[in-house]
């Protein structure tokens, strides 16, 4: 063999590009792949953020609907109980954990504090909080 064959088929296999093309599509559709991925899981997360406002905000009008009617109130436990029928798979906690809904009211004299949590998994568990706090005993205008 002499060193010009040697060389032009070592040059050969430098210069092949066979295989190149599904590499390359592989590295990309992985990419691709893992960002949408990223874009479902956000958008979970956000449509359960959304409905957590949603339900406190309807506990929250009925508690002030309620405290406005003479010789009817609704407290911290009617608050919660409330919030537990808007959401039939929550109990009554702080902190929730993965895949958990967790429910939590406090009222002062003059004020309900309400909030619903949910334990989002995704890298970590992350808790998404629906909170608001609505005014209670108000005069009638």
């Amino acid at each position: 063999m002499t060193t010009s064959a040697a060389t032009c088929r070592k040059c050969g296999l430098g210069r092949s590009e066979s295989g190149a093309t599904a590499v390359e599509a592989a590295l990309i559709l992985s990419l691709v792949v893992g960002v949408v991925l990223i874009i479902i899981d956000f958008a979970q997360a956000f449509f359960i953020w959304n409905t957590l406002q949603l339900v406190v905000g309807q506990a929250s009008r009925y508690v002030m609907v309620q405290n406005g009617i003479p010789g009817s109130s609704c407290d911290a436990a009617c608050a919660e109980n409330v919030l537990l029928r808007a959401i039939s798979s929550a109990s009554i906690c702080s902190s929730p954990t993965a895949g958990q809904y967790c429910v939590d009211a406090s009222c002062t004299a003059t004020s309900c504090s309400l909030s619903a949590m949910y334990g989002f998994k995704f890298v970590g568990t992350y808790t998404l909080v629906g909170q608001i706090t609505a005014p209670i005993g108000l005069p009638p205008d």
